[in-house]
């Protein structure tokens, strides 16, 4: 199967937010994945996170506007779409914000069924105390997956007969710079590689991307669609 990946747009009305981000830019680079992914006839596509952002003086009512805009674009090409949340998108919105607005966010983990492959979705924007970044305030270098919540969850995930694609924002590959790794990754990527049954890990956050093979899984991070004027989306058959 074909699906389509795009990663940290960080969509607001800032021209710079620094660091070579433009997310104004984000909503026409947007239009034109979901065009690519139209054409190329993809099954579902996924955002690994940081959707929007805010500009400076931003107040909550603007950032839910820049998702409606995100939403209407996304839902007008009528793909199958779910959102791998990332930081940036629990610094003014809640939970409940997604969920208002269509989105159903994994609550810590959601899993996508396709004829071919599931996918397992987590949510590691949680703090080292156990509260969630819209609960308790972001901190965008203290992700965390819960090991005694994700064990259980990803057993049942890798019992059925398909691909096993794990999803997240975060960086379980331990090569990118340090503070993009979620703080439990080494445990994680232990439970992952010894089961055998996950082939691929697909992450956002470190913007200039990366590849990296724990074994025979490969942990692949999708570069960030804000940096600079030019797109970044990719197609990846399954």
């Amino acid at each position: 199967m074909k699906i389509g990946l795009f990663s940290d747009p960080h969509y607001c009305s800032a021209d710079d937010l620094g660091l070579n981000r433009r997310p104004i830019y984000s909503l026409d680079k947007i239009k034109e994945a979901m065009e690519a992914f139209k054409n190329q006839e993809v099954e579902a596509c996924f955002c690994l996170g940081d959707l929007v952002d805010r500009a400076k003086t931003d107040t909550k009512k603007e950032v839910l506007e820049y998702l409606d805009a995100v939403l209407g674009i996304i839902s007008s090409y009528d793909i199958p779409f779910y959102l791998v949340p990332g930081n940036h998108d629990f610094v003014d919105l809640e939970r409940g914000d997604f969920e208002a607005a269509g989105v159903v966010l994994p609550n810590p983990y959601k899993v996508v069924t396709t004829n071919e492959c599931d996918f397992l979705l987590i949510d590691a924007n949680v703090r080292s105390s156990g509260k969630h970044f819209d609960v308790e305030g972001h901190v965008w270098d203290d992700a965390n997956i819960v090991v005694n919540s994700f064990e259980p969850t990803f057993r049942e995930f890798i019992s059925t007969q398909k691909k096993h694609v794990v999803m997240v924002h975060e960086n379980l590959d331990p090569t990118v710079q340090g503070q993009h790794v979620i703080k439990t990754a080494d445990t994680v990527r232990d439970i992952i590689r010894k089961s055998g049954a996950v082939k691929l890990v697909i992450q956002g956050h470190y913007h200039e991307g990366s590849e990296w093979y724990d074994g025979d899984v490969h942990y692949h991070t999708v570069g960030a669609m804000c940096l600079g004027t030019d797109n970044h989306y990719e197609i990846m058959e399954l």
